[in-house]
């Protein structure tokens, strides 16, 4: 109970100590570089509009920056840099997801020229964005062991939607072993991608390491069909988990698994790829260029790479060449790597005479490839209820056949497993009879109750609160006041 009123007590006392500051104008271009008129805690809430010249953000700390009275809708970039612990968000107005939109435009809508760490994108739109979402290819730092000298460390990037755009997110283009931009511990979450004009690839770029990705959803046309891209293109490591896709170009994921001052581990579990051209869902390698002898920070060294849980088929390929689960390159098990590929479930691909889960292009001896289930025809071996949701028909083989795998404890769409006697093969668990496709089904009900207390409570002590925006002579950093919103 003390507990519960010392979290309380912080939150009225962060709530008395913050402000909301407005800034912008409704057009032109929206800029704040300094926390002049700024403290920790504070909101900068932009007056909604179209600045058609973009905006910049730099050297600030500790601050959320949100849309106000509608959407922001940008034309040119918006600069970043030197942020520490700042938030952009675009969920500023009740009732609206997106309210930080670039469309029709050329160009990068974030644009990195400076280090960042702690640095939140959330609730952003593209739509028809001649260009990246955020990138971060041009060069302006090498690291040497400092996270300082980082151009990205701790970021997150979750609830984007992406429609015919460009990558996501594009890093340094650099060799591995030069350390220039390196992106440590950054997350990509909940991302739909409804069509893309991008070259197949959505994240890429050298020296990306503690990536997760997790809940994307990417449907929809992709204007490639020459390049042997992926999704994900990367050198570094990460995790990719909850991925679905179908139709498009390419892999799901391209990594030279390499990891930073270690030895890394990479993941893709619960993922589901269907109905793609060329070449398959994982091409997965170590190129002994990216990694560096020593032990002096910054090194590199390799990887191993878990390939875990996931549904792939209908996959196609136009060039005779394959298109099946894993491509796996040369992967240095004489060094102690491995690569296991297990709890998987493929059906129809177009394999060339290929083993029709693996395509191997090494002589490294894979470490395991247990327990998984190739079939040409999934409905009328009983195996899936149907082939585009990709649900298990509760009484096929694959109901109760995985390997144990404890970090796995929910399939794709939040089910728990196992949720019979063993874990389901593939990126869906059988949740039983009578339990619900929703990843809200499992939400304890004791807590409902405790959650309904807390916001009751809160809402009291709002409600006996003047809401900022209701006092007269709001504080603008720009140096005016904002008029009151009263009537």
């Amino acid at each position: 109970m003390k507990l519960f009123y010392s979290f309380l007590l912080l939150f009225v006392f962060q709530e008395a100590l913050s402000n909301t500051f407005y800034i912008g104008t409704g057009s032109g271009a929206v800029i704040k570089k300094d926390m002049n008129g700024l403290h920790p805690g504070d909101t900068l809430a932009i007056l909604s509009g179209h600045y058609e010249k973009g905006g910049s953000f730099s050297n600030l700390k500790y601050i959320t920056i949100i849309n106000s009275g509608g959407a922001l809708y940008f034309g040119q970039s918006v600069y970043i840099g030197n942020l520490t612990h700042v938030t952009i968000c675009g969920a500023g107005f009740a009732g609206l997801k997106y309210g930080i939109r670039f469309q029709n435009m050329k160009g990068n809508a974030f644009f990195l020229e400076a280090p960042c760490n702690h640095l939140s994108i959330s609730f952003c739109e593209y739509r028809n964005l001649d260009g990246n979402a955020l990138d971060a290819s041009h060069f302006f730092t090498s690291y040497n062991g400092d996270t300082a000298t980082m151009a990205l460390y701790k970021t997150t990037i979750s609830d984007q939607k992406l429609i015919h755009s460009g990558a996501l997110f594009v890093g340094s283009w650099a060799s591995t072993t030069s350390f220039q931009n390196v992106v440590d511990s950054i997350a990509f979450l909940k991302i739909i991608v409804d069509s893309t004009g991008s070259d197949v690839c959505q994240v890429l770029g050298q020296s990306i390491y503690r990536m997760l990705a997790s809940d994307w959803r990417i449907t929809g046309p992709c204007p490639n069909g020459k390049h042997d891209a992926g999704i994900f293109q990367m050198t570094g490591n990460g995790t990719l988990r909850n991925i679905y896709r179908r139709g498009g170009f390419g892999y799901l994921w391209r990594i030279w698994n390499v990891g930073l001052n270690g030895r890394a581990n990479s993941y893709m579990y619960n993922c589901i790829d269907l109905s793609t051209d060329a070449y398959g869902t994982i091409d997965t390698r170590i190129s002994a260029g990216d990694t560096t002898t020593g032990n002096s920070v910054p090194f590199c060294r390799g990887g191993n790479m878990h390939v875990l849980n996931n549904t792939t088929g209908n996959k196609r390929n136009a060039t005779h060449y394959v298109s099946v689960l894993v491509v796996a390159g040369q992967f240095y098990s004489q060094n102690g790597y491995s690569l296991e590929v297990r709890n998987n479930l493929s059906f129809n691909n177009i394999t060339d005479n290929a083993n029709p889960l693996i395509k191997q292009n090494t002589g490294d001896q894979l470490t395991d490839t247990s327990n998984n289930i190739y079939t040409k025809d999934p409905i009328t071996s009983g195996i899936l209820s149907d082939t585009v949701d990709c649900r298990l028909n509760p009484s096929g083989s694959a109901i109760d056949q995985a390997v144990p795998e404890p970090f796995i404890k929910t399939d794709i769409e939040g089910i728990p497993r196992p949720a019979g006697e063993a874990s389901d093969i593939g990126a869906r668990e059988s949740p039983g009879t009578g339990a619900l496709h929703s990843r809200h089904t499992y939400f304890p009900k004791k807590y409902l109750f405790i959650g309904a207390g807390i916001v009751a409570l809160t809402a009291l002590i709002l409600l006996q609160k003047k809401p900022v925006h209701q006092k007269p002579g709001i504080p603008r950093v720009d140096g005016q006041d904002q008029p009151s919103r009263e009537g």
